[in-house]
């Protein structure tokens, strides 16, 4: 049930990436510029807002607990907001520039709160790291699917409303959208936003009636209140988490690179114009299918091992997209075999943060948990805006021009850069720092053991009476393995 949220999380995050910038265009007739501006201001809201997020969900203590006050306060509001965010209103184009700048930049900030509170909720719910790795995987199950059903449902809707995502790249296309075209194209985009608003309604429910918050945290301590950058300092100088960073940092600049980039590579680079939505469908189809797969490995074989593994194949996957020939027996093969290794990088980064969490509660005697997500979310976005800005630069240095029927040379050979070479390197820095990160299985069982005991040690403190001899209990709880 706790995976619900995500499912539909994911599914407003995709369709917001993939048609925000088609519906601001030519839906809302804005010019580029400004339609540039409302997506980099409302992306730079987005991460300005994740780590003040999990600050003020660590400081929150209700008889509800901490993340579910946030669930149920910011669900209304993203419901509203997303839904004002695809309507197009009845105003001069300034004033038009104003509401979407307004609403699109609100409803990240709301949309970010929600996703934070979501996915730190996975602290509150169990101590068990076995358990926290089954719901991060299922999480991360529901992500990838939703992000492909938000995709298939919304691309139904909006063209059964007239709506062409893939003209036949006429330069005077745009001056034959009739006023009765451009409204029939705006019903379906709010259709669409109503049946998220649904989906997000009904999974939210879902997810809060039915699963229990521990009231405490996981280290059954009391945090400290402190200023928000004194504890966001506090918890980058702890190193396991710094490392954490930067692996998670440079593999979602790779993974990203691919993903923004592929439809235009395809397109482009292969002369496949016809074939996008396919390619695209099987790279996500196997996107999900490759979650059980890598659950089972990280299982097996611990998160560490399992990440570099993927790594490795992944950095020898971005470099052979430079060389493949403009054939579909060839674009569909490689588009599975990329979509399967999406996957670790959604699920194992986000599983190895609860164990720097224990490592740093055993090592600091306070917790933090919802700050961790918070910073680490940051971290994630900024590795998406700094892939998303290369790529815009690179595209504007090869002359690429939008609308434009067909591309230079250097437009193709600058997207086959992007989308092989650029994440290799990023791979390359990624599996650095994977290879220097200091928390090993052995270290992070012991640490998740002996805070256990800790449990245990305070319970039974709590429940015995503390009088005479029948106080008698263990004063120790053990030494922790110090090891890693």
């Amino acid at each position: 049930m706790y995976a619900s949220a995500t499912f539909s999380t994911d599914a407003v995050t995709s369709i917001t990436a993939m048609y925000g910038n088609i519906f601001l265009l030519e839906v809302a007739q804005l010019p580029p510029l400004q339609t540039s501006g409302i997506i980099f201001s409302s992306l730079v809201c987005m991460i300005m807002t994740s780590p003040f997020a999990g600050y003020l969900i660590d400081r929150t203590d209700t008889r509800w607990g901490k993340v579910k006050p946030w669930l149920w306060c910011t669900l209304p509001t993203q419901i509203v907001l997303y839904f004002m965010a695809w309507y197009v209103p009845n105003v001069s184009s300034e004033w038009r520039f104003v509401y979407y700048f307004v609403v699109w930049s609100s409803a990240e900030v709301v949309q970010c709160c929600y996703a934070v509170a979501n996915k730190c909720k996975v602290m509150y719910m169990t101590t068990d790291t076995k358990e926290r790795d089954s719901i991060t995987a299922f999480r991360s199950t529901a992500q990838l699917f939703g992000l492909v059903v938000g995709v298939g449902y919304h691309g139904q809707i909006v063209a059964a409303y007239g709506q062409e995502l893939h003209s036949d790249c006429s330069a005077s296309s745009n001056s034959t959208v009739t006023p009765a075209h451009l409204q029939k194209q705006r019903e379906g985009y709010m259709i669409s936003a109503g049946v998220t608003g649904c989906l997000l309604l009904v999974t939210t429910l879902a997810s809060l009636l039915g699963t229990t918050e521990r009231t405490r945290s996981a280290a059954e301590e009391t945090t400290e209140r402190e200023p928000i950058f004194q504890s966001v300092k506090e918890i980058l100088s702890h190193r396991p988490f710094r490392y954490l960073q930067c692996i998670d940092l440079f593999f979602w600049m790779a993974v990203f690179g691919i993903e923004a980039n592929i439809a235009l590579f395809v397109q482009y680079s292969l002369g496949l114009g016809d074939q996008v939505q396919n390619v695209l469908l099987i790279f996500l189809v196997f996107s999900c299918a490759g979650v059980p797969l890598w659950h089972l490995l990280m299982t097996h074989w611990g998160k560490k091992s399992t990440l570099a593994l993927a790594a490795t194949l992944f950095l020898g996957f971005a470099l052979s997209l430079f060389f493949v020939p403009g054939l579909l027996y060839a674009a569909l093969p490689l588009a599975a075999f990329g979509g399967s290794l999406f996957a670790p990088f959604v699920l194992i980064p986000w599983s190895m943060l609860p164990d720097v969490i224990d490592d740093y509660t055993l090592e600091r005697g306070n917790s933090k948990e919802s700050l961790f997500f918070g910073v680490f979310a940051f971290f994630s976005n900024m590795g998406k805006a700094i892939s998303q800005g290369l790529t815009a630069f690179a595209l504007k240095l090869s002359d690429y021009k939008t609308g434009r029927c067909s591309q230079p040379t250097s437009v193709s050979l600058t997207l086959r850069v992007l989308i092989s070479i650029c994440p290799a390197v990023y791979s390359a820095f990624g599996l650095l720092f994977l290879s220097l990160y200091p928390i090993t299985e052995h270290g992070r069982l012991s640490t998740n053991k002996f805070l256990e005991r800790m449990r245990l040690f305070r319970r039974d403190k709590e429940e015995v009476p503390t009088k005479g001899s029948s106080s008698k209990m263990k004063t120790d709880p053990g030494t922790p393995l110090l090891d890693r």
